[in-house]
């Protein structure tokens, strides 16, 4: 029977359906007059439908109880089982029946519960996948501005090195350009020092040549004063005919002195 009932579950259509069922008090059933009360009981078929509760306690609607044709059910049992017998198990089976699909009905679900329950599972899932959509874009955005920032400081880094470099450079090329200003500066004092030390040595020079020059006529002069009181004291140590030939001599003697003496001159000069 529960083989039955799963299988009446899973085929329980969603469209309203009436129950065809009779509903004769368990004193009647256990009474021996049965037989005096088949036709009664066979004429009070069918019943009317049954009203079933539309929701569970969920809140979800619920199908309506599936056909049981109670009447053709019995006529079926009657044509093994004896009346009353076949009027027990027809009660029986709608009992049972009647208890299976109430247990369903508390505790299976039905083709609308499952279809909700994937909707309410499906809207979860979409909105989870909604909020990790969104936390991976602002993530995503996160790291993007992070990105644009350093991206702009090593831009800023980059342009202020750049500028750091070329004012090094500037800086550099004026040193340079004063290193080289004061070095020919310098080669001009040295080049101006050594033409002053060369003037004044070709000045000294001339001065020591001037002085040896008139060193040396000064020697001369002295030479030919001496040569001249020497021979003045031999002509008067000699005779007085010497003494003539001394004199005659003299005059010749002295110019031939007198006009040496600029020959020498010029040969100094």
């Amino acid at each position: 029977m529960s083989e039955s009932s799963s299988g009446r579950r899973s085929s329980t259509p969603t469209s309203s359906r009436t129950l065809y069922i009779s509903a004769p008090s368990p004193s009647k059933a256990n009474s021996p007059s049965g037989d005096t009360n088949k036709e009664s009981q066979t004429h009070s078929l069918p019943l009317p439908p049954q009203t079933a509760p539309t929701t569970t306690s969920n809140g979800f609607p619920l199908s309506s109880n599936p056909p049981f044709h109670t009447h053709a059910f019995f006529l079926a049992l009657e044509r093994t089982f004896p009346t009353q017998v076949a009027g027990q198990l027809m009660r029986a089976t709608r009992a049972l029946l009647a208890d299976r699909i109430g247990l369903v009905k508390r505790d299976a679900l039905t083709t609308e519960d499952l279809e909700n329950r994937a909707y309410l599972f499906r809207a979860a899932l979409s909105e989870l996948r909604a909020e990790a959509t969104m936390s991976a874009q602002n993530e995503v955005s996160i790291v993007q501005a992070s990105l644009a920032a350093l991206r702009r400081d090593v831009d800023a880094l980059d342009g202020k090195m750049k500028e750091d470099i070329q004012t090094l450079k500037h800086e550099i090329q004026m040193e340079m350009d004063n290193r080289k200003n004061e070095a020919r500066a310098d080669l001009k004092r040295q080049d101006i020092t050594v033409e002053e030390l060369l003037n004044k040595s070709t000045v000294t020079l001339g001065d020591l040549r001037t002085e040896m020059e008139k060193v040396k006529w000064d020697n001369m002069r002295q030479a030919v004063l001496i040569g001249l009181e020497a021979s003045g004291q031999s002509s008067k140590s000699k005779p007085q005919g010497s003494k003539q030939e001394n004199t005659s001599r003299s005059p010749v003697h002295q110019g031939h002195q007198v006009d040496t003496a600029p020959s020498q001159q010029d040969q100094i000069e």
